[in-house]
C-alpha cells in the first residue's frame, strides 16, 4: 500500500513516516500541503494521512483540491488541538487525534485489506 502523508510538524512527519513504513507501507510525506497536492497521484497512492492545521490550508482543503484528480481517495484526517468530527463538509474520511496510536496502526491495517480485497 501506498500512503501519501502530510504534516506541517517535521517530528511528527518523521515518526509517522517511520511507523508506517516499519508497517511494510511505502510513504511519500511532505511538509508543505501544496507540495502534497502537487504530487498526489491517482494510480499510486492508496491513501491521504493528512495534518488537520497546516498553514496556507487545512486538512480538508487539502482533501478537497485531491479528491478533484480522485473522488474515491481514502483520507485519514488527524488532529493534535481540535475534534473536527463537526466540520465534515460532506467529505467522508477517518478522524483520529494525535497523538497517534493503536488506532491509527489498525485503521492503515484495514484499509490495507479493503484495498487487497478490491485489488483482487
Amino acid at each position: 500500500m501506498n500512503i501519501l502523508l502530510v504534516d506541517d510538524d517535521a517530528g511528527s512527519l518523521l515518526g509517522m513516516k517511520f511507523a508506517i513504513e516499519m508497517m511494510g507501507y511505502n510513504c511519500d510525506d511532505y511538509l508543505s500541503p501544496l507540495e502534497a497536492i502537487e504530487n498526489y497521484l491517482p494510480e499510486h497512492h492508496d491513501v491521504a494521512v493528512i495534518d488537520y492545521q497546516m498553514p496556507g490550508l487545512n486538512g480538508f482543503e487539502v482533501l478537497e483540491k485531491m479528491r478533484v484528480k480522485n473522488p474515491d481517495l481514502t483520507a485519514i484526517i488527524i488532529s493534535g488541538c481540535i475534534d473536527i468530527k463537526a466540520e465534515t463538509k460532506g467529505q467522508p474520511y477517518i478522524f483520529l487525534k494525535k497523538p497517534l496510536g493503536d488506532d491509527f496502526f489498525r485503521v492503515l491495517k484495514e484499509i490495507a485489506i479493503s484495498h487487497a480485497a478490491t485489488n483482487s
